[in-house]
């Protein structure tokens, strides 16, 4: 992807207008970027939760031929289990199931409102990392896998191992699958505990909550626990937050107040000076009248003269030094408002990224819980795992995260984000033409 790095609204000079649509495509097109989808494959795919997506926002400005690159709002984003992204200036925007094209029309659309641009700035939207995808059952390495555009089911298959091979018939396989299997999911709940504690404390900095709310399974855990730590950690890491905020809102409150005493010396100085330029006025009518009678002589007008011109270059002065200390005053003032939004702003957006990963730890679980039972069940007779093995599969895809939905399909099917691929043996009939019961299928169920 060509790449222009700036400084915020900061503009570069561009080539003739002629090339101006030539060399946007390349800036939007994201041309030899790895990772990136082919534009057939991006096309026919909706976005969907826990797809991170790549935004780049251009314009152009006709009146100097220049581009300006919208760096604050450029970025990934991840799309949260509700189908939505948080951009700056937009906030909370609804992106799920739609596609790329749909959804930069919509952010030049929000942008062109917002601003009151004549015309829409131009975003590209790519998708850097799809939705992962989910292999269980008789597979040798079942688990979650990276999805790429045009994947099909038997190469998912041959990324998770190919078909599971048995080891030995004494169930030690099993046995060292469910210790494993086991120990992930321990694992998986500390984590899901931790990233609960982390939602609490970005919850309460989003809100301005004097303190945080934890949920009462991580309030009830035992001193000294994992998840007693984690609990301190935040709290210290809250609190820590909140004093650094609370020490920069006082300097500038003690900054504010500083320039709104300079702003009253200056304007009783003004006041002073137009007393004594008024003074000094009233004083040279008088003398003027004193040189036009010849009672005085000219050079006395004009000292006087040279007095009050002087005093008049001082209020001038005075009146810049004033407007140099109110202009600072404002920028004082808004630097505090910033502080508290740019605050809210990284809560918000720390917070959607945990409510993913709590999501997609969810969703590990609970497919480790699956394995784990898989696992556990074995074939009784060893007559039965020979036929067992002998016997073709059937692949069953779960899409949309509903059970009830699952569909059977053949190997040379493309698989989509997010989808669950499940084999089973085809345990129709055995080899011998007595069916197997599900009991010592195991993993056909």
């Amino acid at each position: 992807m060509v790449r222009i790095r700036t400084l915020p609204y900061h503009t570069f000079l561009m080539p003739p207008r002629s090339m101006a649509p030539w060399l946007l495509a390349l800036l939007l097109s994201g041309a030899g970027t790895p990772g990136i989808a082919d534009a057939a494959a991006r096309d026919l795919y909706h976005v969907g939760p826990q797809a991170r997506i790549k935004v780049a926002i251009v314009e152009w400005i006709a009146a100097t031929g220049e581009y300006k690159e919208w760096t604050a709002l450029n970025g990934e984003y991840v799309v949260s289990q509700s189908g939505s992204i948080s951009i700056p200036m937009i906030g909370e925007m609804q992106v799920g199931d739609k596609t790329v094209e749909a959804i930069s029309s919509d952010i030049g659309d929000k942008l062109k409102q917002i601003t009151g641009l004549a015309v829409a700035p131009t975003a590209s939207v790519q998708v850097v990392k799809y939705p992962m995808i989910y292999v269980s059952g008789a597979v040798e390495k079942p688990g979650e896998l990276e999805f790429r555009p045009g994947l099909t089911v038997k190469q998912a298959m041959a990324m998770a191992g190919g078909r599971e091979r048995r080891y030995n018939q004494t169930g030690d396989y099993s046995e060292a699958q469910q210790i494993t299997y086991a120990g992930d999911i321990s694992r998986m709940e500390l984590q899901l505990k931790q990233l609960g504690a982390r939602r609490a404390r970005l919850m309460a900095e989003l809100n301005d909550q004097p303190t945080i709310t934890f949920a009462p399974e991580i309030k009830a855990a035992p001193e000294g626990s994992a998840i007693r730590l984690i609990m301190t950690s935040e709290v210290d890491l809250f609190n820590a937050r909140a004093d650094a905020l609370r020490q920069q809102l006082a300097a500038a409150a003690d900054l504010e107040t500083l320039l709104r005493n300079e702003i009253n010396i200056l304007d009783e100085k003004m006041s002073s000076q137009d007393e004594q330029v008024k003074i000094a006025q009233d004083e040279l009518s008088d003398i003027a009248k004193l040189v036009d009678t010849k009672i005085l002589t000219t050079s006395r007008k004009t000292s006087l003269e040279r007095i009050v011109a002087e005093m008049q270059a001082g209020k001038l002065d005075l009146v810049v030094a004033s407007m140099q200390a109110k202009q600072k005053l404002n920028e004082t003032e808004r630097d505090a408002l910033n502080l508290k939004g740019q605050r809210k702003t990284e809560a918000g957006q720390l917070l959607q990224t945990t409510e993913t990963e709590i999501e997609d730890t969810k969703l590990k679980r609970n497919t480790t819980l699956q394995l784990l039972q898989i696992s556990g069940a074995s074939l009784s007779r060893s007559q039965s795992m020979k036929a067992l093995d002998l016997q073709p599969l059937e692949y069953w895809i779960t899409r949309g995260g509903k059970g009830d939905d699952a569909a059977k399909v053949s190997e040379g099917t493309e698989l989509q984000p997010g989808d669950v691929l499940d084999v089973h043996y085809n345990i129709s009939g055995s080899l011998d033409g007595t069916a197997l019961s599900s009991a010592d299928t195991g993993q056909s169920q």
